[in-house]
């Protein structure tokens, strides 16, 4: 890619949603596009957004979307799980109109951490555009559906009511409802065979106490590596949740991914 033909950019955008606008904002590489696309899809409530992520992407040539669900950080309606996976597919929809025609169709990445990680699993299986995704130490919130709905012992309530303060609309009886209307949707390995024929990176945490990775990520990374179509690679970091340790590390190999898949 030829950068000084343009100089990196960023801009801010509006995505509609179907509870109206979705907050987002995008970062740009140098030099004439098209430009392959990266959807990050970040956690609940969204205190860790991946804007380290996003430049670093932009440096390895991609263009990046980063993006609020509702109810959360500015944009317009009531957060909650089943409404995130309505606004990533929203947001991939977005991406499809090519508002600005600067984005290579093609080539369209997703990656998530947390309950992002459902959000880019979920989504990647939905959209067979997705080219290939990374999922680092997501959440199967179907674990804390069941929860809610009292199959399991409390584990996951903590979370949701941490996050309450963050968003709009959030509750853990909301939550409840949300389990109750579609609690299948929530399911993180359900998802497993319909990506199974794309290459997909996970990136555990061996000291993520929040979500423990043998509960989440292991059960995702081993259904999709048992449709034997050998496209996954799996890295473990000794780490907690964020990568607050080896963050420059986790970067590194998230980007080489990509570019690997480009």
């Amino acid at each position: 890619m030829d950068n000084t033909t343009k100089a990196p950019s960023s801009r801010g955008m509006l995505i509609p949603g179907k509870r109206g606008k979705l907050l987002a904002n995008s970062y740009l590489p140098g030099g004439e596009g098209p430009y392959p696309v990266v959807v990050i899809c970040h956690g609940i409530p969204g205190i860790e957004r991946l804007f380290d992520f996003s430049i670093a992407l932009r440096e390895a040539g991609f263009a990046t979307i980063n993006f609020h669900y509702s109810g959360c950080w500015g944009s317009d309606g009531d957060y909650s799980v089943l409404h995130c996976m309505e606004d990533t597919l929203s947001v991939l929809d977005y991406v499809q109109r090519n508002e600005f025609g600067d984005l290579d169709l093609d080539r369209v990445f997703l990656l998530g951490h947390s309950m992002g990680g459902l959000m880019a699993t979920r989504s990647a299986a939905l959209t067979p555009r997705v080219k290939a995704a990374c999922i680092m130490v997501p959440m199967d919130f179907r674990l804390a559906g069941l929860e809610a709905l009292e199959d399991r012992a409390p584990q996951y309530k903590a979370i949701i009511d941490t996050s309450v303060p963050w968003v709009h609309g959030l509750s853990w009886e909301s939550f409840r409802a949300d389990a109750e209307r579609d609690l299948e949707s929530m399911d993180l390995i359900s998802y497993a065979p319909a990506l199974a024929d794309r290459p997909v990176l996970t990136v555990a945490a061996s000291l993520d106490t929040l979500l423990p990775k043998e509960d989440h990520i292991d059960r995702l990374s081993d259904a999709i590596e048992a449709c034997g179509k050998g496209k996954l690679k799996r890295l473990c970091y000794v780490d907690d949740h964020s990568f607050n340790r080896n963050r420059a590390e986790v970067r590194e190999a998230v980007c080489a991914f990509f570019k690997e898949n480009a």
